[in-house]
């Protein structure tokens, strides 16, 4: 059979099992005519040799009919194009996929002195070139994108094994295994179960090959840990990372910021020490220029170094996008004629972030304004008109009594309920000082204010508690970013709980307070004040204070604000009373104060912006952005009509058409798959209004978070794929188990009969034999 199908011109006529469902057709339609015509002639043309002048024998003349009435047959065959379609069924080699994983963590060198990478090659172009004997194999590639043939790239970027594997599987309907050469790392966190079903139900094994070890990693790694989304132009930002330092422990780094890819650093960290414990540095840097900025930390191995390796190695690096905002913080400080209002108010007015307002409540009434004001009526102190008081971004409160929130008998205390509305619906920030009208001196209880201070305000016997004493720091405020008052020593850059907590200690003490007994649920109790035994709460709460102490300090969060309360009024001797060779505390926790209540200066009435939830952004990964719209009072905007513009790097546009949700009145979420690597421009369009951001996908460095070799889990994998793990030191069992059946293959071929060189042979071969029996028979 195998000749018959050669000469049919079936490719690779020795793998065809068999063939069935032969049928032959006319290519071309020639009608009726034509072949009876043809058929009358060749009927005739082979009835010559049975007329009696034939002298030959009857056997001889019948044979020469037959020859006649065959060729006269194949040249119809011919004239018809005539065709054979036949359905043919292959016995072929197992067809396996080899996957190469290529991402970032395959570049650490832990594999016999080889990276995993390099030590995966080795094996599939040694070892595993032996299944070549015995199967097909296909070659494919994968980390963030799944890409068909032979590797050709570094190790960089994440992975997503677990999409790769159903793209593969996807892509190739004939695959009898996957050989999976990987350190067992997915980045993109998938769970094997959303993937097994689609493979098991094929009977598809996955035979995974683990490259790498399984203990704690050897890289050096840096990593932001604190840094904020935006800054302020002209405020410093302030970026804390960890190093960890892997194979180059008890070895001096050099570490340096650059900003934007730029060369050359703002900012240097000379002979760093790497340890057992990830170190930590920071950096201080003032941004010169509004707009996106990109700040990198790079990690630099200094001398002494072993041979053979040159001085500067990089050894890792981390990014983080900030975006400089030019825009001051808008602060309204109202008070009276005071120590506190005098100092604090000269040294914010000098902060270079901070535009500021005063009003001065005189002694024998009215209001005296300084300042940058954002209202023009301050006859009666607190803007009149909210859309004046919602221009401000953060309000101090002094020692103002509760009357004055009733001018003209506004016994409905208008001023002081929109002042409420402030922190909740604009996300203000409030800050509460202490006094002798503050909180229950000055009768705040049941009063819209007493609702969003931190202190639980209620009436005391004794209202103040006078003396001299020291605000000690709660342990979670010194955690806080309002008490980060000095330098870490360690570091020399940035701030610490040790070093924080030191300075608080070194403060000068403050001269009485108001007394509170307690703070509400939910409120946090950055500092308080150490009552002596002597000294009593006489509170009339039936809640009393078995501690012995005040709250001095609390802030909580309030609808979209926050409040911060003070039960003292004697900061300014912070100031005025501090070593003149001293660190300026003072002005250091003000000007934490503004900056953490201020609100997101992004967020501006009726305009759309870009927010992102992460500084990271690399190929493959769906982030998620968002945009949150507000009216002119600070509203939510509900079902706005709001359009996103996405343009991938290559061009390609896609429209987005968010909406919020009951829960997120005014927020509208979107997600953007960064398919392509390079910039992607987002444009959030609303009320003629854009707002437009780019984002540059690049290669993922969550790779190396954590890239220790996964065994377990590549184990886990292959028994829900019906395949087994394995070493690269057993190849002998991975080719054993890879011993397949071979592939039934059925397709369909047409086959032009009338084209054949098969046909043309026939065809001279019957003229042949014609001429050469009546030539032998002496026939004419």
């Amino acid at each position: 059979m195998s000749l018959l199908y050669w000469l049919l011109g079936v490719e690779a006529p020795g793998t065809v099992v068999r063939a069935t469902e032969w049928v032959l057709y006319p290519a071309r339609h020639v009608g009726i005519a034509p072949l009876v015509a043809l058929t009358a002639v060749g009927i005739a043309v082979a009835a010559l040799n049975l007329l009696p002048q034939n002298v030959g024998r009857w056997r001889t003349r019948l044979a020469l009919f037959c020859i006649r009435l065959a060729g006269f047959a194949l040249l119809g065959l011919m004239l018809c194009q005539a065709e054979l379609r036949v359905r043919i069924e292959r016995a072929a080699k197992p067809l396996v996929a080899v996957l190469t994983d290529t991402s970032g963590s395959m570049g650490i060198r832990d594999a016999g002195g080889l990276t995993r990478l390099e030590a995966a090659r080795a094996f599939r172009d040694g070892p595993l070139a032996r299944l070549h004997e015995q199967a097909d194999l296909l070659p494919y590639s994968f980390d963030w994108d799944t890409r068909s043939g032979p590797e050709r790239r570094d190790p960089t970027g994440g992975t997503r094994l677990i999409e790769a594997l159903a793209q593969v599987a996807r892509r190739e309907s004939d695959l009898q295994a996957i050989v999976l050469l990987t350190d067992g790392n997915d980045t993109a966190g998938t769970r094997v179960s959303l993937v097994a079903p689609l493979l098991a139900s094929r009977g598809l094994p996955v035979y995974p090959v683990v490259f790498g070890s399984p203990g704690p990693p050897r890289l050096a790694r840096a990593m932001f840990t604190d840094a904020a989304p935006y800054v302020r132009l002209g405020d410093e930002l302030r970026l804390a990372a960890t190093l960890s330092a892997g194979e180059w422990s008890g070895q001096a780094v050099r570490v340096l910021l650059l900003e934007d890819g730029r060369k050359e650093p703002v900012a240097v960290r000379e002979d760093v020490r790497l340890g057992p414990e990830p170190a930590e540095v920071s950096f201080v840097v003032k941004p010169s220029r509004a707009g996106l900025r990109t700040y990198r930390i790079a990690v630099e191995r200094r001398p002494p170094q072993p041979s053979g390796v040159a001085p500067h190695v990089l050894l890792s690096a981390a990014e983080h996008k900030v975006e400089v905002v030019a825009a001051k913080i808008h602060a309204l400080l109202v008070d009276i004629p005071r120590d506190e209002r005098k100092i604090l108010g000269h040294w914010l007015a000098r902060d270079p972030v901070v535009d500021l307002a005063t009003l001065t409540l005189l002694p024998q009434g009215g209001w005296y304004a300084q300042g940058a004001l954002l209202q023009k009526d301050v006859a009666d102190g607190l803007p009149a008109r909210e859309s004046d008081l919602f221009r401000y971004d953060v309000i101090i409160l002094g020692d103002v009594p509760r009357a004055c929130f009733r001018p003209g008998s506004d016994m409905a205390e208008t001023r002081m309920q929109r002042l409420v509305d402030f922190v909740t619906r604009r996300g203000g920030g409030l800050v509460t000082l202490g006094g002798q009208s503050a909180y229950a001196a000055g009768q705040y209880q049941g009063s819209p204010l007493a609702a969003i201070v931190p202190f639980v305000v209620e009436p005391t016997r004794e209202t103040q508690a006078p003396g001299l004493f020291k605000a000690i720091p709660t342990p979670l405020g010194l955690s806080h970013p309002i008490m980060q008052l000095a330098a870490e020593p360690s570091t020399g850059l940035g701030s610490g709980p040790a070093a924080s907590r030191d300075a608080w200690l070194d403060l000068p003490t403050l001269d009485g307070c108001n007394r509170i007994e307690r703070i509400k649920p939910g409120a946090t109790l950055l500092a308080i004040r150490e009552l002596e035994a002597t000294v009593a709460p006489a509170s009339q709460s039936a809640i009393r204070n078995p501690q012995s102490t005040i709250p001095v300090i609390a802030i909580q969060n309030v609808g979209r604000g926050k409040v911060l309360s003070l039960a003292a009024d004697t900061t300014w001797r912070w100031e005025m009373m501090r070593p003149a060779e001293g660190e300026d505390h003072f002005r250091r926790f003000w000007g934490n104060v503004v900056r953490f209540l201020a609100p997101d200066p992004r967020i501006e009435p009726n305009r759309p912006q870009v927010l992102r939830y992460q500084s990271r952004s690399a190929v493959g990964e769906r982030i998620t952005l968002a945009t949150r719209l507000v009216d002119a009072a600070y509203n939510p905007l509900r079902e706005a009509e709001l359009v996103v513009k996405v343009t991938s790097p290559s061009g390609k546009l896609l429209h987005i058409y968010p909406r919020d949700g009951r829960d997120a009145p005014g927020l509208y979420e979107y997600a953007v798959t960064l398919d392509e690597p390079g910039p992607w421009q987002v444009a959030a369009t609303y009320a003629g209004k854009t707002s437009a951001q780019e984002i540059v996908a690049g290669e993922s460095d969550a790779e190396l978070d954590d890239p220790r070799a996964m065994p377990e889990a590549m184990a886990e994998l292959a028994r829900a794929m019906g395949g087994k793990v394995f070493t690269p030191g057993d190849v002998d069992s991975l080719l054993a188990e890879l011993k397949l059946p071979p592939r039934r293959l059925t397709t369909t071929a047409s086959i032009a009969l009338w084209n054949l060189p098969a046909t043309m042979l026939v065809m001279v071969a019957l003229v042949a034999a014609d001429c050469f029996i009546r030539k032998r028979r002496g026939m004419v």
